[in-house]
C-alpha cells in the first residue's frame, strides 16, 4: 500500500513486474511526492477548486476542471528539476530517446477502479517536449472525464496523489491486451486481443484486431477470431496479407503465460497491455486487476474425471440420482477421516452440490470439491495426490492453507485407515454382494408403487452405507501409486516414473480385464464350432432364439454366465437411460459378432501383459537387489499400489452393478407411470427427476407429466450439438452462454504432447469415435476419443492403441489400457478435432506424443 501511495497504482505494478523478471521496458517514475512539490505553488487553489466537486452538475464540473488544468499547464518547471529528469532519461534510454509519458494515480489500476482511458498518455515524446507533456499528464488528473469518473464512483476529488511514468517506447510490430479471465464469458479462458502497431490503436479501436481464447489449464488455443482485414481504418503493413493472424502460436503462448503470472502477482484476475517489437521480442507495458468481473463467489464447473462416467448428454433422472448418491457417500466418508459430525452438518450444502448439470452435461462443482477436500484432507500433499489422480491439469491446492491440527488429524486418520485397510476392503465386498442380492430381488415388491419405493430406499441405504470404504481405498491407492512413481523414477535407469504403470500390468483379478478375457474365450469357442458360426451369421433376434437349443447348451451356459457376471458392463453404463447387455442381450450378440473379425486370443492377451511387466521388473532389477532393504520397501509399495488400484476398479464395477439394479427398478416404476397415463412411454421416466418418482410412489402424485417431458426433450434437442468447454468458471448464479470450442492442427504444431500412460509405439489409421457403439470398427486402428468409460474395454481390446482427450495415470483409460498392453496417451486436448478417421498417425506411449505420420517423420520421432 505504501508503494501505491508513493508511486501510484500503475507505476507500483510496473515495479512489481520488474522485480519478478517480467520483460518491462526501461522506465523512471516521478513520485507522488515529487509531483506534490511541483504543484506546491498551486496546492491551495487546487484544493479550493476541488472541494465540493462531487455535487456539481456537468457544466459546472467542466468549467472547474478547465480552470485547474489551465493553472497547471501555466506552471514553469524548475530548471534543476527539468535538467535532472532529462539527464536521467539520457542515461536510462540513450541520447536520441523516444518515450511514453503516462499517469500513475493512487487508486488507478486498482481492484475497485481502473480509471481506464481517463488520464492523458503521450507517445513518441522527444526530449524537447518532455516537460510540457509531464505537466499535461499531471493536469489530466483534473480533466472533466477523470473528475466525472470520481464523481460516479464516489471517490474524493481532493488530495489526489499522482505520479508520472516516463518509459522507453517500444518499436511495436504488434500490440494487444490480455485478460487472465474472460470478463465477457467463461472465466476459465484467457482472452487476448491483438493488432498491428502500437497499443493505443487497439484500445482506441482504430485498428482491426484478432481475438484469441486460450484455456487456462492446458494453455491450448481454443478459438481464434482473425479480424485483420486492413480496411481504410488501417493500412496493411508491408509483407502482410489479408487475414494473416497477428500473433503466432508461440507468441500467444508467451502472452498467456505472463498473463497468468500477472494474476498470481496481483492475487486477482489480471489485465495486461503488451507489445512485440519488430524483432519479435515481447514487452509488458502495463498490469492491472480486472475490475469488471462480478463480486459474487466464483463457481467452477469441471468435467475432469466425471466425464468418464457421464459423457455427453445425461438425462435428468441419472443426474438427480447421482447427486443423492454423491451426497450420501461423501458425507459419510468424511467421518472415516475423523471429521467432526458438527463440521459435516455445517457442510451439508457443499455435499449436496458436488455435481452440476449444465446444458445436459454433468460437471463437478469443483469449488465445492475443494471445500470438501480442505475439510477432509489436512495435507497439501494428499490433496495434490488427489488432483494428479483425477487428472486436473491445473490444481488449486496451492491456494489452500492447512493448520497443524488438520495435518496431525490427517496423519492419524491415514495410519488408522492403513491399519484396517485390507479388513475394510473385505468387509466392503462381503456387504456389497449381500446387499446387492437384496436390491436385485425387487420383483416381489412390485405389488404397488409404494412397496417398490420402500424396497428401493431401504435396499440402497444398506447398499451404500459401507461405500465410504471405496473412498478410503481411493485415498490410499492414490498415495501408494504416487510413492511408487517416485521410487521408479529414483531406481529405474531412465529415471522414468511412467515405469510404475508397467509394473502393475497384468496383475490379475481386475474386473475390466476379466470381462475382456471372458469375451475372448467365448469368441474362441464360437470360432471352433461350425454350427455356432452358422447361427451367429443370422440376425441377433434369431441368434437369441436359437441359443437355448440342446446342441448349443455348453456355449449357452457360458454365454449366460458372462451376462450374469459382466452383463452390466457397457458404454456409458452409469447412465440410467442406457440399456445394458444383461437386460438386452442382443447388444452382447452384436459385440461378439464384431469380435469374430479379430485375431487376438486370451493367451495372446496374457502373454503381452506378462512381457510388459517382466520388462519393467528387469529394468528395476538393474538398480535394486533383492537382499537390499530398499528393495523390500519398493516391493511393499508396489504391492500396496497394485492392491489399491485393483480394488479401485473392482469397486467401481460394484457401482456399475448397483446402478444397473436401480435402473431396472426405475424402469419398472416407469411402466407403472405409463400404465396410469402419467407418462406416455416407460422410457420417458428417465426424463423426470428422482423426486418426481418419489412423489408418484409415496405421495400418490398422478398428475400427467407428458407435456413437461415433451418440453424437456425439445430443450435437450438444442443441447445435443453444443461443444461445451471442459471447465466453466463464472461469478454469480448463472453460467455464461457457451462459446465455440474448436481444435485444429495449426501450421508449426506437428507433434502433440499428452500424458504417457501405457508403453509402446504404433503407426496405424485413426478411428475417431465420438458416439461409440459396441459394434464400432476399430480393429487394428488407433482409437481416438474424447474420453473412455469402463465399457469401452471391449473396443479397446480390438484397437492397436488409444488416444484420449481426457484422462490421467489413474483414469479408467489408463488402467484398462495398461491391462490390455496397448500404447495409450491421454490428455491431448482437441484430439478428436485434430485428427480425422483414416488418417495415418504415430502414437508413442513412451514419450506421450502423437503426430500425423508425415509430421512424425519430419520431427524424427520414429525409431528405425
Amino acid at each position: 500500500m505504501a508503494a501505491v501511495m508513493e508511486y501510484g497504482g500503475k507505476a507500483s505494478n510496473l515495479l512489481k513486474m520488474q522485480a519478478e523478471g517480467f520483460p518491462v521496458p526501461p522506465f523512471l517514475v516521478l513520485s507522488c511526492e515529487a509531483v506534490d512539490e511541483l504543484l506546491s505553488p498551486l496546492r491551495g487553489d487546487i484544493e479550493k477548486y476541488c472541494d465540493g466537486l462531487s455535487a456539481l452538475a456537468d457544466a459546472q464540473l467542466a468549467q472547474q476542471a478547465g480552470e485547474i488544468r489551465q493553472k497547471i499547464a501555466g506552471l514553469d518547471l524548475p530548471r534543476a528539476f527539468a535538467e535532472s529528469v532529462a539527464m536521467d532519461c539520457r542515461r536510462l534510454f540513450g541520447p536520441e530517446y523516444r518515450v511514453a509519458v503516462r499517469s500513475s494515480v493512487a487508486g488507478e489500476d486498482g481492484e475497485k477502479a481502473s480509471f481506464a482511458g481517463q488520464h492523458a498518455t503521450f507517445l513518441d515524446v522527444r526530449e524537447g517536449e518532455l516537460g510540457e507533456k509531464i505537466l499535461a499528464v499531471i493536469a489530466s488528473a483534473y480533466n472533466f472525464n477523470a473528475l466525472k469518473y470520481r464523481q460516479i464512483h464516489r471517490l474524493p476529488a481532493t488530495g489526489i496523489q499522482i505520479a508520472v511514468i516516463v518509459q522507453q517506447m517500444v518499436d511495436a510490430g504488434t500490440s494487444g491486451v490480455s485478460f487472465s479471465m474472460n470478463p465477457a464469458g467463461n472465466l476459465a479462458d484467457i482472452t487476448i486481443v491483438a493488432g498491428h502497431g502500437s497499443g493505443e490503436g487497439i484500445v482506441g479501436d482504430r485498428v482491426e484486431t484478432d481475438t484469441y481464447t486460450v484455456n487456462r489449464q492446458t494453455e491450448t488455443i481454443e478459438d481464434r477470431s482473425v479480424g485483420v482485414t486492413f480496411s481504410p481504418k488501417s493500412a496493411a503493413p508491408e509483407g502482410f496479407k489479408d487475414s494473416t493472424p497477428v500473433l503466432t502460436n508461440e507468441q500467444i503462448g508467451q502472452v498467456a503465460r505472463y498473463t497468468l503470472a500477472a494474476e498470481t502477482l496481483l492475487g486477482a484476475p489480471a489485465d495486461l497491455e503488451f507489445s512485440f517489437d519488430k524483432k519479435g521480442r515481447l514487452f509488458i507495458l502495463q498490469m492491472r486487476p480486472v475490475t469488471t468481473i462480478g463480486r459474487g463467489p466464483i463457481r467452477i464447473l469441471d468435467n475432469t474425471n466425471i466425464v468418464e462416467s457421464y459423457p455427453g448428454i445425461t438425462l435428468p433422472l441419472s443426474f438427480s440420482f447421482a447427486v443423492k448418491a454423491y451426497e450420501r457417500v461423501f458425507s459419510s466418508s468424511s467421518r472415516a477421516f475423523m471429521v467432526p459430525r458438527a463440521a459435516i452438518r455445517n457442510f451439508s450444502e457443499v455435499f449436496s452440490q458436488l455435481l452440476a448439470h449444465y446444458k445436459g452435461r454433468v460437471y463437478y462443482r469443483l469449488d465445492n470439491w475443494y471445500r470438501m477436500m480442505a475439510l477432509v484432507y489436512g495435507s497439501r500433499h494428499s490433496m495434490q495426490a488427489w488432483e494428479k489422480a483425477v487428472g486436473l491439469a491445473q490444481g488449486e491446492s496451492h491456494t489452500i492453507r492447512f493448520s497443524f491440527w488438520k495435518k496431525a488429524r490427517t496423519v492419524l486418520a491415514s495410519l488408522w485407515l492403513i491399519a484396517g485397510y485390507r479388513r475394510g476392503n473385505r468387509r466392503f465386498f462381503e456387504a456389497f454382494h449381500r446387499n446387492y442380492a437384496v436390491l436385485r430381488d425387487y420383483e416381489k415388491h412390485c405389488t404397488s408403487p409404494e412397496m417398490l419405493w420402500r424396497h428401493y430406499e431401504n435396499a440402497t441405504e444398506r447398499l451404500f452405507r459401507p461405500w465410504y470404504l471405496t473412498l478410503v481405498n481411493d485415498f490410499l491407492a492414490f498415495k501408494a501409486f504416487g510413492w511408487l512413481q517416485n521410487l521408479t523414477k529414483k531406481y529405474s535407469a531412465g529415471h522414468s516414473e511412467s515405469l510404475a504403470n508397467d509394473l502393475l500390468c497384468g496383475q490379475g483379478g481386475v474386473e475390466s480385464e476379466e470381462a475382456v478375457l471372458s469375451v475372448l474365450e467365448l469368441k474362441e469357442t464360437l470360432k471352433n464350432d461350425h454350427a455356432l458360426m452358422e447361427l451367429f451369421a443370422r440376425p441377433a433376434a434369431e441368434v437369441l432364439a436359437g441359443l437355448p437349443g440342446p446342441q448349443y447348451r455348453a456355449f449357452y451356459e457360458q454365454f449366460q454366465a458372462h451376462l450374469e457376471r459382466f452383463g452390466d458392463r457397457t458404454l456409458e453404463e452409469l447412465k440410467l437411460e442406457v440399456r445394458s447387455p444383461r437386460s438386452h442381450p442382443e447388444i452382447f450378440i452384436g459385440l461378439l459378432k464384431n469380435q469374430l473379425s479379430t485375431t487376438v486370443t486370451a493367451a495372446d492377451f496374457r502373454r503381452k501383459q506378462a512381457e510388459i511387466r517382466q520388462n519393467a521388473e528387469a529394468e528395476i532389477a538393474k538398480r535394486l537387489r533383492r537382499w537390499q532393504p530398499r528393495a523390500w520397501l519398493f516391493g511393499f509399495v508396489r504391492a500396496l499400489a497394485a492392491y489399491g488400484l485393483k480394488n479401485r476398479e473392482n469397486m467401481r464395477f460394484c457401482r456399475t452393478r448397483a446402478y444397473s439394479a436401480v435402473k431396472d427398478i426405475f424402469e419398472t416404476i416407469g411402466s407403472m407411470m405409463a400404465e396410469m397415463k402419467v407418462i406416455a412411454l416407460t422410457e420417458d421416466v428417465f426424463w423426470l427427476e428422482h423426486d418426481d418418482l418419489r412423489a408418484f410412489c409415496l405421495d400418490g402424485d398422478r398428475v400427467p407429466k407428458i407435456g413437461r417431458i415433451d418440453a424437456i426433450k425439445a430443450e435437450y434437442d438444442t443441447f445435443r450439438n453444443l461443444q461445451l468447454p471442459d471447465r466453466i468458471v463464472y461469478a454469480g448464479d448463472i453460467p455464461p452462454e457457451p462459446g465455440p470450442v474448436r481444435g485444429s492442427r495449426s501450421p508449426g504444431i506437428q507433434v502433440f504432447q499428452g500424458v504417457a500412460v501405457s508403453k509402446g509405439r504404433v503407426i496405424a489409421p485413426a478411428a475417431v469415435v465420438t458416439e461409440p457403439g459396441l459394434d464400432a470398427d476399430v480393429r487394428g486402428k488407433i482409437l481416438v476419443s474424447k474420453m473412455t468409460d469402463p465399457g469401452w474395454v471391449f473396443l479397446m481390446a480390438q484397437a492397436a492403441g488409444l488416444l484420449s482427450e481426457k484422462g490421467s495415470l489413474l483414469s479408467h483409460t489408463a488402467i484398462v489400457g495398461r491391462e490390455l498392453g496397448i500404447p495409450v496417451v491421454v490428455g491431448v486436448a482437441g484430439a478428436t478435432s485434430i485428427f480425422k478417421t483414416g488418417e495415418l498417425i504415430c502414437l508413442d506411449g513412451d514419450a506421450g506424443t502423437v503426430a500425423a505420420v508425415s509430421d512424425a517423420k519430419h520431427q524424427k520421432i520414429s525409431h528405425q
